[in-house]
């Protein structure tokens, strides 16, 4: 994300264009607005959240820390619920703004070149905070995938089953379903 100071200055300057009335829009739009962006740092703040919950998963799960696991899920679902609510959000404020079914692209080219710089600003760092959470989600979903077919081929031993390192298994003489079939 860019710096914090970097944004407080860009958002100044917005104001001082509003105050001087180079800005054309009137109090009620940039009220809106403001709530958008409002919206658009706090979408890109439970995005990187939710990406840290993936991570720490990740990490439990490689350490074998079954036992976190559920703090983890709680904690994510909690991001994700707080995420929802806040992209619905986004929609009606878009929608109030003019923005309804607008990509970021065509809201920066219907805005002031004053808001469109600081807008890209803003767009860049949810895209990346995304991009960022969905590599998380992926590491960690590969991990859990990996515990999870430990988990199976040890109940698969214990219950007696034999099987081959390809996964191919020999069900002649066993009354037991493979569970990696079951479940997988």
């Amino acid at each position: 994300p860019v710096c914090r100071s970097a944004v407080r200055i860009k958002e100044q300057q917005i104001r001082k264009e509003v105050e001087n009335g180079r800005f054309f829009m009137d109090k009620n739009q940039l009220v809106l607005y403001e709530r958008f962006l409002t919206i658009l740092r706090e979408l890109t703040e439970t995005a990187h959240s939710i990406a840290r919950a993936e991570e720490e998963k990740a990490v439990a799960l490689s350490l074998k820390r079954h036992d976190l696991l559920d703090g983890f899920m709680k904690k994510e679902q909690a991001y994700i619920l707080t995420l929802r609510g806040l992209d619905q959000h986004r929609v009606r404020l878009a929608k109030s703004l003019g923005w309804e079914s607008l990509t970021f692209v065509q809201i920066l080219e219907k805005v002031e070149p004053v808001q469109k710089e600081y807008l890209k600003i803003l767009f860049h760092d949810l895209e990346q905070e995304l991009r960022t959470l969905q590599q998380s989600k992926e590491v960690a979903e590969r991990m859990m995938n990996v515990r999870v077919y430990e988990l199976l081929a040890a109940i698969e031993r214990q219950a007696g089953i034999p099987y081959d390192r390809e996964r191919k298994v020999d069900f002649e003489g066993f009354p037991h379903t493979n569970l990696c079939d079951r479940y997988g």
